[in-house]
């Protein structure tokens, strides 16, 4: 790049060509975050390339010296103002995570939708995603306290006894990859995340008793059915790094785990009514394997029938709360106060 392609630049970049490489960081970053709430992809690829190419030219040319005054000439530059979006096209964008409409309606039309097809004869095509969802309940437990497991959707789920150092670590590296990424392109969620989780997996590892352990990973596979299906819709709101291609696969996550908390919410609702009976048994062995998870509550951690039935509808209960207001959050746009706080950080 030569002085005159440089000056073109910095036109196309919105900063004067004196501009020093903090004074064009501070701009990289203020456009950047304006640019991931309302830039595409390609856009936001296309100002990446073009501060790449300026930071080498300014590091292979560095600016003349500072004023007397101690002020860089670039200081008094204009800052891009990213024009306000087509606010029409924003509202019917069904990928846009400011969209009003889609934080309105999304969320009540998949649960809709949902118990729809759970009462329809296509219900069953469901069956498979429901277990699988019990089975995760069991493997994240088994991942976080550090041991490898494998959930199949044939309603079991293979643990190793011992803990993995690969487990941990492994789990800890996709933890740090998630944070890197939400960190370079500014979206604070898969930051909060992981830095929720990291601490909750260190504890489960190296800190929790094994016998709490095991109860936890029997109490996973029915508390992963509510919990993990809470999270799948509630993660439709968050944006995720692009790589992750969230604003597509979110809708598909929202019906799955709309579905999934249905079917476990209403039935513990029927056992709790008297209508179902607690499910004894597990679904390879049946009724009659002491190693189902509600035997091994009852048998290992004397769990009454009360504590049993009790426990897994206040956590229905629980996360149906939850999920209120995550949806209230979004709907009314109070996420955007969180933005505002971290955007001030990121662009300072």
């Amino acid at each position: 790049m030569d002085e005159g392609e440089f000056n073109r630049c910095c036109v196309a970049f919105g900063v004067e060509p004196g501009v020093t490489p903090e004074a064009l960081e501070r701009v990289y970053m203020k456009k950047s975050f304006a640019l991931i709430r309302a830039g595409t992809a390609d856009e936001r690829e296309q100002f990446r390339a073009l501060h790449e190419r300026m930071a080498a030219y300014l590091r292979a040319h560095p600016p003349a010296p500072r004023l007397a005054d101690g002020e860089a000439p670039a200081a008094r530059g204009p800052v891009y103002q990213l024009p306000p979006p087509d606010s029409k096209q924003e509202l019917l964008n069904p990928f846009s995570f400011d969209s009003r409409l889609v934080n309105l309606l999304a969320l009540p039309l998949a649960l809709a939708v949902a118990w729809l097809v759970n009462r329809s004869p296509l219900g069953f095509l469901l069956k498979g995603f429901h277990i699988w969802i019990h089975e995760f309940g069991h493997a994240t437990v088994a991942w976080l306290t550090g041991k490898r497991a494998l959930p199949l959707p044939i309603g079991w789920t293979n643990v190793e006894p011992e803990k993995s150092n690969f487990v941990y670590f492994g789990v800890l590296f996709l933890l740090g990859v998630l944070l890197v990424a939400g960190w370079k392109e500014r979206k604070i969620w898969p930051i909060l995340l992981a830095v929720a989780v990291a601490p909750l997996q260190f504890y489960m590892t190296w800190r929790l008793p094994e016998h709490r352990a095991d109860l936890w990973l029997a109490f996973a596979g029915v508390g992963g059915e509510f919990y993990l299906s809470a999270a799948l819709m509630a993660l439709f709101y968050l944006q995720f790094p692009e790589k992750f291609k969230w604003n597509y696969c979110r809708y598909v996550c929202l019906f799955l785990g709309a579905s999934s908390f249905l079917n476990i919410w209403t039935f513990w609702r029927a056992v709790q009514l008297g209508r179902e009976s607690i499910p004894w048994g597990s679904m390879v062995a049946g009724e009659e394997d002491g190693g189902g998870d509600m035997n091994i509550l009852r048998d290992d951690y004397r769990w009454s029938n009360h504590d049993i039935i009790g426990t897994y509808n206040h956590l229905g209960s629980a996360c149906l709360v939850a999920l209120a207001v995550v949806y209230a959050v979004f709907a009314l746009r109070l996420d955007r106060v969180a933005d505002r706080v971290f955007g001030a950080m990121w662009t300072e």
